[in-house]
């Protein structure tokens, strides 16, 4: 059996600050830290063989801190990252709503018809968390993997592993900063056990 950990990045200044981030980068906050620690001392007796982290700062920090003195490999992966926003990308959500109102209402509510012509749409996202997964099952067939990511992209992943059409994407409950989903395949069978708990950040 394999058993897959998903992992939303810790929190950030630009989640904070309510920006666009996709590709661009906000460095974790103390709260997101504390989060990837708290998450840290939950897993620290899960026997994890491997670690695959989004090349961006903010999902690999995240990887270090949950790893911390263990030695476990992180792999960087592009192919992890956040889906691309183009322009919005460092800009406040208010910023962009005054430009773009139209985008990003079909965007939230309509993610199946949401067309622009900078960064990616859902359907080049679901082709990338369709690759992520069949890489992952390529490199293992047992043992545990844990995978640090972003929110829409492990939406959009489990919406694979769920064969949720993308108009329902969201939907789905929003992943927290430093949630975790447990996922395990066996005979090649997907279960989802638990999805976007944070029962590690109540102290």
């Amino acid at each position: 059996m394999l058993t897959i950990y998903l992992v939303r990045h810790g929190k950030t200044e630009w989640n904070v600050q309510t920006r666009w981030q996709g590709w661009g980068n906000g460095e974790l906050t103390a709260e997101g830290m504390q989060g990837a620690t708290l998450l840290s001392k939950r897993l620290k007796d899960e026997p994890i063989d491997k670690v695959y982290a989004s090349s961006s700062k903010r999902a690999y920090h995240t990887a270090e801190i949950i790893i911390g003195r263990r030695s476990i490999e992180i792999v960087k992966e592009d192919v992890l990252r956040e889906m691309h926003f183009g322009d919005w990308e460092g800009r406040t959500k208010d910023e962009v709503i005054a430009q773009y109102a139209n985008e990003v209402k079909a965007f939230w509510e309509t993610p199946h018809l949401y067309t622009r012509d900078q960064g990616e749409l859902f359907p080049d996202v679901y082709e990338r968390a369709a690759e992520a997964w069949k890489m992952i099952l390529e490199n293992h067939s047992s043992g545990t993997v844990l995978i640090v990511s972003h929110s829409i992209f492990l939406r959009v992943l489990l919406s694979y592993l769920k064969d949720l059409p993308l108009e329902h994407l969201f939907k789905q409950e929003p992943l927290l900063n430093t949630s975790l989903t447990q996922i395990q395949v066996e005979d090649g069978k997907v279960s989802i056990i638990f999805e976007g708990d944070t029962s590690h950040l109540v102290e």
